[in-house]
């Protein structure tokens, strides 16, 4: 929420005088990565009930049909090639042989105030940890992925499954903290108990096969269940099941459906990217991604770099989006990468891997020779086409994985805007001056680089809502040929929409061939100031990510979504989403809708329960249980928020208001000064601390308060209260 919120003229130190608009743009934002469940019957088809904590599968019959075995007979050389995968290894039971050297001799990991031992002992592995000076021994029961690390997963009560940020580096053969530095503690959303490493709901769905989440919406259990760990034939092949059952050696028989390249890319986007998973586990091969899934885009800081490059663990799909490769020559997944074994086609060290279109200008890529274009010797680093435009970016302390945007390196942006460059990224006893003196010299057209400083430079003003953004941002969106990209700047456009050409403008994107824009422009209409008929469309719009977007808007707005099949789906989708914060805070605000105060409390202790130490959602909630009339519930959330932030004046300010309604005005007063303290620019609490004094006698004071808060921002609540303020400084002389 914002600090600046404005309060209800009638009533101003009430709490619930809230900015909808604003606390819902938030909740808006599910950037949590970014998958969920709804409550649904668990599967029981063919499933047993194995004595194996952590098995390998729950349906063998299912596995024996279309288990890679099934396949190894007529494809051998492709189960070999499989075999060797990352996805064949992305998650398993312990096996003693594969891990019992990680555990001996025993080896430990010190984090912040918190120690892990790994130990094997008794024929298993065992995590002993030590946080808070107490000491808890745990079983490790499965383990995800296989190198450059591999994290251990421990059985929590009610079916949940943590992984350890403790990982073991099997080619170095040590033991590390993938968050090293941060220093994590219990409570925390990233703390390797919390939710944020929770396997069920963060891990499993791209690393097994037939994944079924299975959450309980109403408890937060989970009844998990899958196929087989790791990711095997079925999960990228559709129509297997035929297949398996009439093939016959050197005959072929029903053969596998045929996927479109599209098809092919949008399959392996539904594990490859970061995106807001909107489905139950129904995603299949060759359906659309943005029917199951919502595509997470740079219309916000945080996840790119402005100009688009790779920030935080966006995996790949996103970035290759709005690629001009991806995003618009057509190139695939499949064009590089070997289906089966996932290496590349062609080596990336002697260029072959890009070569072999930009040397031949298939797909109208640009001929190029690499020394020419490089300046760097045949043979050296700065010539391999993958250094300067795929740079490396390490995750998890030990995991480097390449930038699919092929960018191009440029130092100006470094030292304007902090966006890392390839060039100084090598010559790193070079200056940023340097490095940009040669790009000049260089490439003195360089066209594709202007293009890149124009975006950086728009989307970075952007970002910090500057309307002087806004041309640039409508020609870009106009002319960018890159759905990605135009879906980009229309979601940036959003906070813009009293200007009337904007507004115009997201209107007609909701027409747009792309639902990634018609997706963008419908969450725009929820900043809209009038009502937006093409909302109607858009509901009923053949997308599910549309759909559940301009769901999204008209809750926000109307509270009601005039859709009965969308509403549905809307509601499944919360549910589904119920393992995480923001979803079940929006499920509680339908239940007060809807008078089930009750209702709305459960939700609401619910989301704290995901992430308790932090104090936003603590505000958030706050504010909802006192929407409820659950006063009591709503003062100990705002005082645990204070007390876990207590150097962050809108805190304090929030509790100065529940002081107020409860009568103790002094002590709001004493609140209301400290949050100016902590932030004298905090316009807000500077007025409401001015008619604070004033409803105290003290009108002189309030008058300096007052005058903060309009050297700050001016506006007509403002203007009432001064006059007010004027008229009890006459009476008093």
């Amino acid at each position: 929420m914002s600090p600046n919120c404005p309060a209800r003229p009638s009533n101003f130190l009430n709490l619930q005088i809230w900015c909808k608009a604003t606390l819902w743009m938030g909740i808006l934002v599910f950037v949590f990565c970014l998958v969920g469940c709804e409550r649904k019957a668990v599967s029981t088809t063919q499933q047993t009930q194995p004595a194996d904590p952590f098995p390998i599968t729950h349906f063998p019959e299912r596995l024996a049909l279309v288990g890679e075995q099934a396949c190894r007979t007529c494809h051998a050389e492709i189960f070999e090639s499989w075999s060797t995968s990352h996805h064949a290894k992305a998650n398993r039971p312990i096996r003693e042989e594969l891990d019992k050297p990680a555990f001996t001799p025993a080896q430990s990991v010190t984090e912040g105030d918190s120690t892990y031992r790994m130990e094997w002992k008794e024929g298993k592995p065992i995590m002993i940890a030590t946080e808070g000076g107490e000491e808890i021994t745990y079983p490790l029961e499965g383990v995800l992925a296989y190198e450059p690390l591999r994290q251990y997963l421990v059985p929590f009560p009610g079916g949940k499954w943590q992984t350890t940020t403790a990982a073991y580096d099997p080619s170095e053969g040590d033991w590390f903290d993938v968050y090293e530095g941060e220093a994590r503690r219990p409570g925390e959303w990233g703390h390797w108990t919390g939710q944020g490493m929770n396997w069920n709901a963060n891990c499993a769905y791209c690393h097994t096969t037939g994944y079924h989440k299975n959450i309980d919406a109403e408890t937060g259990d989970y009844h998990s269940t899958w196929t087989r760990q790791g990711i095997s034939c079925v999960q990228c092949h559709s129509g297997l099941e035929e297949h398996v059952k009439t093939a016959k050696p050197n005959q072929g028989g029903e053969l596998p459906a045929l996927l479109s390249p599209v098809q092919v890319v949008e399959s392996c986007a539904s594990c490859h990217s970061r995106r807001d998973q909107l489905t139950a586990e129904e995603f299949r091969p060759g359906d659309s991604f943005h029917d199951h899934f919502g595509l997470s885009l740079p219309t916000r800081p945080g996840l790119y770099y402005p100009d688009g490059q790779i920030r935080d663990e966006v995996f790949v799909f996103g970035s290759f989006s709005m690629s001009r490769m991806g995003g618009h020559a057509g190139v695939t997944c499949m064009d590089c990468h070997d289906s089966h074994s996932m290496e590349l086609k062609f080596p990336a060290h002697n260029n072959a891997a890009c070569m072999w279109c930009h040397d031949s200008g298939l797909r109208e890529a640009p001929i190029i020779d690499p020394v020419v274009h490089s300046r760097h010797a045949e043979g050296s680093t700065g010539n391999q086409c993958v250094e300067c435009h795929m740079p490396e970016t390490t995750y998890m302390q030990r995991d480097p994985r390449r930038d699919h945007g092929f960018l191009s390196p440029d130092p100006l942006l470094t030292r304007e805007l902090g966006i890392p460059n390839a060039c100084n990224s090598c010559h790193t006893e070079e200056s940023v001056e340097w490095a940009e003196s040669k790009v000049e010299e260089w490439y003195p057209e360089k066209k594709v680089i202007d293009r890149q400083r124009l975006r950086a430079k728009t989307v970075s003003e952007a970002w910090e809502q500057n309307p002087a953004t806004i041309e640039t941002l409508l020609q870009l969106a106009q002319n960018d040929p890159v759905d990605a990209w135009r879906a980009t700047y229309t979601g940036l456009l959003a906070p813009f929409s009293t200007d009337p050409s904007v507004r115009q403008f997201l209107r007609e994107q909701m027409k747009d061939s792309s639902p990634l824009v018609r997706a963008e422009a419908a969450r725009a209409s929820a900043y809209m100031p009038t009502s937006v008929p093409e909302i109607d469309d858009l509901l009923s719009d053949p997308s599910r990510n549309v759909r559940l977007a301009a769901a999204h808007s008209a809750f926000m707005r109307e509270g009601a979504i005039e859709n009965a099949s969308t509403a549905q789906e809307w509601k499944e989708y919360l549910l589904f989403n119920s393992d995480r914060p923001q979803p079940t805070l929006i499920l509680a605000q339908q239940a007060i809708q809807q008078g089930e105060n009750t209702r709305a409390d459960h939700w609401i202790a619910r989301a704290i329960a995901l992430e308790p130490d932090n104090p936003d959602l603590q505000r958030e909630a706050a504010i909802l249980y006192s929407q409820s009339g659950n006063a009591e519930a709503a003062t100990q959330a705002i005082e645990t928020a204070y007390s876990l932030a207590p150097d962050r004046a809108i805190f304090p300010y929030s509790l100065a208001l529940i002081r107020a309604e409860e009568g103790k005005l002094t002590e709001s007063m004493q609140l209301l000064t400290i949050a100016t303290r902590l932030d004298p620019g905090f316009d807000r609490a500077w007025y409401n601390l001015a008619l604070a004094l004033l409803r105290n006698g003290e009108p002189i004071k309030a008058r300096r308060a007052l005058d903060q808060a309009v050297n700050i921002r001016q506006t007509p609540e403002w203007y009432r209260a001064s006059q007010a303020i004027n008229q009890a400084i006459l009476e008093r002389q």
